[in-house]
C-alpha cells in the first residue's frame, strides 16, 4: 500500500506541476484508502501513509523540472543570470534512474520499516463512475500538456509557457472548466510572489557582486578541485545542504546557482553539471521545515514531529551514503563531469 501512494505521488508529477495542489488532491483520497483498509487515524502505519504522501511528493519531483517551485527557481536563475535553457527530457533523463526510482525504492522500504501496518482488503468494491464530459475534455488538455512538456526539445517552448496556456484555457468562458471565482478563491498569490521574489534576488545576486563575493569565501573553506572530482561533487552536495538550513529548499537555488560559475571554475565541471548536481542537495532536506510541502502533509494528517525527523534523518543517511555515489556514477556516465 505504502509503494502504490508513493508511486501514485510520484506519476501525479507528470500531469500536476504544484506540490501543494498534489497534497491537497492526495490526502483525502489516501485517507479514504486507509480507512477502507482498516487503518485507523493516528496509528504508525497511518503516519506513515501521510509522509508518503509528502516526502513521494516533494522528493522524487525534484526529478521533473516543472514539477515543483526548487526546480523553477533554478531554471529561471540558470536563465536570468547565464542564458542557460534547462529542457524537460535531458533534465529527467539525467536524475530520474537515481533521484527517482532508486529513491522511491528507499524511500518506501524506510516508511514500512519505520511505521509498519497491516492493511485489511476492503471487502465492497464500488464500481467508479464513467467519465463525464468535463473530465473527458480535462484529461485530452493534461494529455496535451504532458506531450508538450516531453517534446520540448524538439518545439522550444518551455514548461512554464505550456503550463501558462493550458490555465488560460482552463479559465476561458464556456470553454473552460473554473470560474473566475473560484480562480481566485483556489489561487494563492502569496506563492506566485514568493517566486517571483526569489527569482528576483538571483538576479540582485548576481548584479551586485554578492555572488562571486560568496563563491571566493565558499572557495577558500570547500575542497574544491579539479583533480579529486568526486570530493568536489562531494563538496558541492555539502554546500547545498548547508545552503538548505538558511534559505530552505526553495530558496537554495536562487543563491547556489548564481555562484555556480566559481564552482565550475574550481572544480572543472561543466557549468550546467554544477548547475545540476545541487538538486540532490536541495530535494533531500535534513529537517521537515526545509521542505515545506512535507510540514503541509505533516499538518493535513496530523503526524508528529518526530516521526517526519525520523524519516527526513534516515532518507538522507540512506541518499548521501548509497545515491551520492551511484549519483557521481551516472553523471559520469552521462559524460557529464
Amino acid at each position: 500500500m505504502v509503494a502504490s501512494v508513493v508511486l501514485l505521488s510520484y506519476a501525479l508529477a507528470f500531469v500536476m506541476p504544484s506540490n501543494m495542489g498534489r497534497i491537497a488532491l492526495l490526502m483525502p483520497i489516501v485517507a479514504a484508502m486507509a480507512k477502507r483498509a482498516g487503518i485507523a487515524d493516528g496509528s504508525r502505519a497511518w503516519f506513515g501513509l501521510a509522509l508518503a504522501v509528502g516526502f513521494g511528493t516533494f522528493q522524487l519531483s525534484a526529478t521533473i523540472l516543472p514539477a515543483n517551485v526548487p526546480n523553477l527557481v533554478m531554471s529561471g536563475a540558470a536563465e536570468g543570470s547565464y542564458g542557460i535553457h534547462l529542457n524537460y527530457v535531458p533534465y529527467l533523463l539525467l536524475h530520474t534512474p537515481v533521484l527517482g526510482i532508486l529513491k522511491g525504492l528507499i524511500l518506501i522500504g524506510l516508511i514500512c520499516w519505520l511505521f509498519p501496518g497491516s492493511p485489511k482488503p476492503p471487502r465492497d468494491l464500488a464500481p467508479a463512475e464513467p467519465m463525464g464530459r468535463d473530465e473527458k475534455r480535462l484529461a485530452w488538455l493534461l494529455a496535451v500538456v504532458l506531450g508538450m512538456w516531453v517534446t520540448e526539445s524538439w518545439h522550444g517552448v518551455g514548461p512554464a509557457w505550456t503550463g501558462l496556456a493550458a490555465s488560460v484555457i482552463v479559465m476561458l468562458p464556456r470553454v473552460g472548466f473554473i470560474t473566475g471565482e473560484e480562480f481566485s478563491a483556489g489561487v494563492n498569490m502569496r506563492t506566485c510572489i514568493y517566486v517571483a521574489g526569489i527569482l528576483g534576488l538571483a538576479i540582485v545576486v548576481t548584479q551586485t557582486g554578492i555572488g562571486p563575493a560568496v563563491g571566493e569565501a565558499l572557495l577558500k573553506i570547500m575542497p574544491l578541485d579539479a583533480d579529486r572530482p568526486f570530493t568536489s561533487f562531494l563538496a558541492l552536495t555539502g554546500i547545498t545542504t548547508a545552503l538548505n538550513f538558511i534559505m530552505t529548499a526553495n530558496g537554495v537555488p536562487a543563491l547556489y546557482t548564481t555562484l555556480a560559475q566559481n564552482f565550475s571554475e574550481a572544480t572543472g565541471f561543466p557549468l550546467l553539471s554544477v548547475i545540476m548536481i545541487q538538486v540532490l542537495g536541495y530535494s533531500t532536506p535534513l529537517l521537515p521545515y526545509q521542505a515545506s510541502p512535507i510540514v503541509v502533509a505533516m499538518g493535513l494528517g496530523k503526524v508528529p514531529a518526530r516521526a517526519g525527523m525520523v524519516l527526513c534523518l534516515a532518507l538522507a543517511i540512506a541518499t548521501y551514503l548509497v545515491l551520492l555515489p551511484l549519483d557521481y556514477l551516472w553523471f559520469s556516465v552521462l559524460g557529464r563531469l
